[in-house]
């Protein structure tokens, strides 16, 4: 009754479809497709050192996501799939890292379901797809806690050395949450096992050092762009302004359970069953008294508890600051879940997990036959065939191991129509990515084509031409010699009608702000209540 590797291979085939089908949805607008221009910059410029958005310094973020992505575009062209490919290998060094993780914890079976657990639930896939700073950070310091617990375990030097190239990376990416989430895991995880040869191992004052060496490239390039003002911001400004909700605003300050159902539907189609083990397992620990018991530890939930208590009292909260966390709410789950897997599943297991594959369902349905209808013939064949072949996998299994293999094909499933049918679907109403396309089709000649002051600009139209638009004022667009072709919104049409200028339109296309959604939006009926136009604009004879 155990999962099988016929099972794990089964399941593993039909994520991956899923994750392909992302690799190739455009960017969106704001964080995906700008990020993807400070890489453009990069690439086009040759300037490796400076982060420039929009012809402005860019201080927020350190360097490795505009670095990677630059790198891709050398080698594979400036191509979403290029700008995805790097945060594709790091989320598979989290499931890796994940796997390695739970086996070093508990099983190789453990290890084994906290990797499937991570790469089918919805947050992490979305992080494939919406490419942020998400799955390079998340496996960075997943890569660096397990080294960390590796070095706890053996002492090896290697150990050490991967760990700090571990949290450089994960500090290169967003700052000083990469070193210190991991240091916090490795603290709880030796204290508990009273370790204290190994807490207090002097080898362990090499590892700053081993990580200054590692992230000097991005420290160089800091102090290069902006002073000792630069180093300063990264190295201790950046996150505690984040969590003080200075610079960055106050997005969710008001809410301190937004973290809480944030991950009810960010970690489906396992968070109900989390939360359960979550329960179990702390119970567990306050029974013992806190005292360390054969095949218990407190790395998972101790860091879990810590990490989420820190950004739950941040004034600025983002949906994606979970990610972080998924690979060891993966394991926690993994270590409840293994042992019944191997036994008659109950009740309980198959009523939470009844009501969370029902919940994705349902959600299912609706997005797929009334928000964005499915119209391909050839994907709801295929589609009907992969749950068909799920199910009568799932069928054959017995026991905890049906639940958890009708469970990852339901994530594999509901996936894979996001990222070839809603995701696609959703982006016709990205005016940037809708009029790039048309400049290339209409073969518009790039030098010719520009924005308008204060009339609206995207990033995704510059990365879906390849090109940083440069922008015209309404004088300057006046004063042109030749015709040109302008990106604007409906206030920027209107702009160059009053200025009495010859334009035609090339192009037009509704436009919705598509990383927020609401209900009027995924309302068919009132979907045009909430879009907004821009159009591309031929001025001049």
């Amino acid at each position: 009754m155990r999962l099988d590797a016929r099972s794990t291979w089964a399941a593993c085939l039909l994520l991956l479809v899923a994750y392909a089908g992302g690799a190739w949805v455009p960017l969106m607008n704001n964080d995906s497709a700008h990020h993807a221009g400070i890489a453009l910059h990069m690439h086009l410029s040759g300037d490796w050192l400076r982060l420039v958005t929009q012809g402005e310094d860019y201080l927020d973020k350190p360097h490795l996501l505009f670095w990677l992505a630059a790198a891709s575009f050398k080698l594979f062209g400036v191509t979403t799939f290029a700008y995805k490919l790097p945060s594709l290998l790091f989320s598979l060094l989290a499931v890796y890292s994940t796997w390695r993780l739970g086996r070093l914890l508990h099983t190789a079976e453990v290890g084994r379901l906290a990797a499937l657990i991570l790469a089918s639930s919805i947050a992490f896939v979305l992080a494939n797809n919406d490419v942020r700073m998400d799955a390079l950070l998340t496996g960075a310091i997943i890569f660096s806690i397990w080294q960390l617990a590796e070095f706890a375990e053996a002492g090896r030097w290697r150990n050490l050395v991967l760990a700090g190239l571990g949290l450089a990376l994960g500090f290169a990416t967003k700052g000083m949450i990469g070193v210190a989430m991991p240091a916090i895991a490795i603290f709880l995880h030796l204290v508990y096992r009273r370790d204290w040869a190994r807490l207090f191992d002097l080898r362990w004052l090499v590892l700053p050092l081993i990580v200054l060496l590692f992230a000097s490239p991005v420290l160089y390039a800091y102090h290069h762009q902006f002073g000792m003002d630069g180093v300063r911001f990264i190295l201790w400004s950046q996150n505690f302004e984040r969590l003080a909700g200075e610079r960055f605003g106050n997005a969710g300050a008001d809410d301190p359970l937004f973290f809480v159902h944030t991950f009810l539907w960010a970690f489906l189609p396992w968070s109900l069953l989390t939360l359960w083990a979550l329960v179990m397992h702390a119970g567990r620990l306050v029974r013992g008294g806190f005292r360390p018991q054969a095949g218990d530890e407190v790395l998972t939930l101790g860091t879990v508890t810590v990490l989420f208590a820190i950004i739950s009292a941040s004034q600025f909260k983002l949906p994606h600051y979970l990610n972080i966390l998924l690979p060891l709410f993966s394991i926690l789950l993994a270590a409840w879940l293994a042992p019944r897997v191997q036994q008659p599943a109950g009740r309980g297991l198959w009523g939470v997990q009844v009501l969370a594959i029902g919940l994705m369902t349902a959600i299912g349905v609706a997005l797929h036959a009334w928000v964005f209808p499915l119209k391909s013939l050839t994907l709801a064949a295929v589609v009907t065939a992969l749950t068909v072949a799920g199910l009568g996998l799932s069928l054959r299994r017995q026991g905890g191991a049906r639940v958890v293999v009708l469970s990852l094909v339901t994530a594999a499933v509901f996936n894979i129509l996001l990222n070839f049918n809603f995701y696609p679907r959703l982006l016709e109403y990205q005016a940037g990515t809708v009029l790039g396309r048309a400049v290339l089709a209409e073969r518009v000649a790039l030098d010719d084509v520009f924005y308008l002051e204060g009339a609206g600009r995207a990033g995704s139209f510059d990365f879906t031409t390849a090109r940083l638009t440069p922008t015209l004022t309404l004088d300057e667009l006046r004063g042109m010699q030749r015709p040109v072709v302008v990106y604007v919104s409906e206030h920027g049409r209107e702009a160059v009608m009053a200025a009495g200028l010859q334009a035609t339109v090339l192009a037009h296309s509704p436009d919705f702000r598509v990383t927020r959604l609401n209900a009027r939006f995924l309302d068919p009926r009132r979907r045009d209540e909430v879009l907004s136009s821009a159009y591309l604009l031929k001025v001049g004879e």
